[in-house]
């Protein structure tokens, strides 16, 4: 691996011999991404309101905004586990109203199950981007679920949209011409990609370029159903072994140490963490680390910059945080390898 992190290259060694995301949730929708699917169930549900946490993809926001979804915020993060009290003293205050709709989200797939009982009133919407088949979206009882499928699966674009209590589900928008040709540079980018990556004589420039080309089309997109390649793709993907491969490199992971950096653990063993997230105590140092890793080709992602409307602690978070991907495109090898690089840097800085 020449690499560690950033956009997912072709990958065609997860051939199902185990379960498939459809084996997972028989009844969905797939759609061009996950906001797509947000912002067509909102409608088609004739909500009002959307509440939202603070701490959340704000280029998302805009697109929702964008999409004329009416939007509210209440406090959470993915260092705080009190989201259910926060929404239950929310109820008790009257503030939630039978037209609205609440979003929670599963922040790196580090969350056990919410219950659902005590939000009576709001129709309840949950975000499992950052896992797709742990203890928590497995066995949810929210009226529906969403997530972006491409944050986690080696595919150019996604979302999906299921109901856990089995209600009626949108009816599914068709694929766009347009759409088609957007997954179809990012495809061809992906290939490319693989073959950097394997050592061929391939810029770096060139598949680049197809990522960067169309990623703001997401932002403003119409809805769309998920290209046909991507759809041909999942329904021979084993996601239970690319998940199993993936927790298990976190768990050689985990235990990188160092003064005043602490790893963000999941809840419970029933978890599939997203990545290794390192939560700093200052912002100084972690924009150190991170130019460190970025120079030995290490790429962490910020999930994500929020504004400065956002409460104190989220901000804070939000400055002092560092995704590390170590996904199951990496073989054991690969993340022993980047281990021993991030353990040298954080050594000496």
């Amino acid at each position: 691996m020449r690499e560690f992190g950033s956009d997912f290259h072709y990958i065609n060694d997860f051939q199902c011999i185990g379960n498939t995301l459809h084996d997972f949730y028989q009844k969905a929708n797939y759609y061009a991404d996950g906001r797509q699917a947000l912002i067509h169930l909102y409608h088609s549900q004739g909500w009002q309101r959307l509440w939202m946490p603070e701490y959340f993809c704000y280029d998302v926001i805009a697109s929702l905004n964008e999409a004329g979804l009416n939007l509210m915020f209440y406090q959470d993060w993915p260092d705080d586990r009190g989201d259910s009290e926060t929404l239950e003293n929310i109820q008790r205050k009257g503030r939630f109203l039978p037209t609205d709709a609440i979003l929670r989200v599963n922040y790196y797939g580090t969350r056990k199950f919410r219950n659902t009982e005590k939000l009576s009133v709001a129709a309840l919407v949950e975000d499992h981007t950052h896992d797709l088949i742990g203890d928590w979206p497995i066995h949810s009882t929210a009226d529906w679920c969403i997530a972006s499928l491409r944050k986690t699966l080696p595919i150019p674009e996604g979302g999906v949209l299921w109901s856990p209590m089995r209600l009626k589900l949108p009816a599914a928008p068709e694929v766009s011409e347009e759409n088609e040709q957007i997954a179809t540079i990012r495809w061809e980018a992906m290939k490319l990609k693989a073959r950097y990556l394997a050592g061929e004589a391939v810029e770096k420039a060139e598949f680049r370029k197809g990522y960067v080309d169309t990623e703001e089309y997401f932002d403003h997109a119409s809805v769309s159903a998920l290209d046909k390649k991507s759809q041909d793709y999942l329904k021979t993907f084993d996601i239970r072994s690319w998940y199993n491969k993936k927790r298990e490199n976190w768990e050689l992971l985990k235990d990188i140490k160092k003064e005043g950096v602490k790893v963000i653990v999941p809840e419970i063993m029933g978890c599939y963490p997203f990545s290794l997230v390192l939560l700093f105590d200052n912002s100084d140092e972690r924009d150190r680390v991170r130019k460190a890793l970025i120079e030995h080709q290490i790429y962490p992602a910020v999930l994500w910059n929020v504004p400065d409307t956002a409460s104190d602690e989220v901000k804070s978070f939000s400055k002092r945080m560092l995704s590390i991907h170590c996904d199951a495109r990496y073989s054991t090898d690969d993340i022993i390898q980047m281990k021993r690089l991030m353990e040298s840097i954080l050594i000496n800085l």
